[in-house]
């Protein structure tokens, strides 16, 4: 299959094989990369994947003026089994390690994106709510159990249990709400930085109607999202909802990378850890 996809991208581009970085990164996709992400294709892995909606999202923050680097929709199949992107070139956030400095820069630039971006509307997007997403993160806590009991004692299980079920549920609902347009997935793997230090943001996929702390949980680095919130005016009611958002995530997330490697599923054990260090 993968000899096949390679060969459709390569008739597509005109690039040789041999120049196409095969990527098995993705959840749901397996991806060909060429000129360092100047050009991405994606192949659902099942056919409950579909690109239809990232495509319309795609066409449509492009004509935006949100001022970051965006893929552009270059390629698409008549049935729906790969997306062709002209990509944004760059490292992602992810990948590099940030200095103050780099934390105040590129947290400016996507506090002043989220901001642009959270003021717009788009009538086909779906809407979600609080207790819609609460619902979904506690059903995947539930299928993370199992690997938490790896790392964690059943009375630390117990604690993250009663936050996931109860503490949460009850701040997040006194807080209020503040639905907005939002990316939904704004983690550091879709942010990347080129070589004159500018944001671009990929993967609009998941781009829904959510409360406006949705698109800053993702943000790993607790320096990067303190300056992606001051840029953004975050008020204390937001700058709380988020803090909890943040607690909440590595407890669901977790489960999801189960087959990656050690280092990867320890740094969410990591900050899972530290919070019960503070809770104790």
């Amino acid at each position: 299959m993968i000899n096949e996809e390679l060969q459709i991208v390569s008739n597509l581009t005109g690039v040789a094989p041999e120049k196409i970085k095969f990527s098995d990164d993705g959840f749901l996709s397996r991806g060909y990369i060429i000129d360092n992400g100047r050009i991405v294709f994606k192949f659902k892995r099942n056919s409950d994947v579909s690109y239809k909606n990232e495509i319309k999202m795609l066409d449509f923050v492009n004509s935006l003026n949100l001022n970051v680097n965006l893929q552009k929709v270059g390629w698409t199949s008549e049935d729906d089994s790969y997306l062709g992107i002209y990509g944004v070139i760059g490292k992602s956030l992810e990948s590099i390690e940030l200095t103050d400095d780099g934390c105040k820069n590129y947290g400016e630039q996507i506090g002043l994106f989220l901001q642009k971006l959270h003021s717009v509307k788009y009538k086909d997007a779906e809407k979600l709510s609080i207790n819609e997403e609460l619902k979904a993160w506690q059903e995947r806590f539930e299928k993370s159990k199992d690997l938490l009991s790896h790392y964690f004692k059943d009375g630390e299980i117990k604690k993250m249990n009663d936050f996931v079920f109860s503490t949460a549920p009850t701040r997040l609902s006194s807080l209020g709400k503040n639905i907005v347009f939002s990316h939904g997935d704004l983690g550091m793997g879709n942010i990347f930085v080129d070589d004159n230090d500018k944001i671009g943001i990929i993967d609009f996929s998941e781009s829904v109607y959510l409360d406006e702390a949705a698109d800053f949980m993702d943000i790993e680095d607790d320096r990067l999202c303190q300056e992606v919130l001051n840029a953004y005016n975050a008020d204390n009611t937001l700058r709380e909802k988020v803090a909890i958002r943040r607690t909440f995530r590595p407890m669901f997330v977790i489960g999801t990378y189960r087959n990656r490697p050690e280092n990867e599923i320890m740094r969410f054990v990591n900050k899972i850890g530290e919070w019960l260090n503070q809770n104790n």
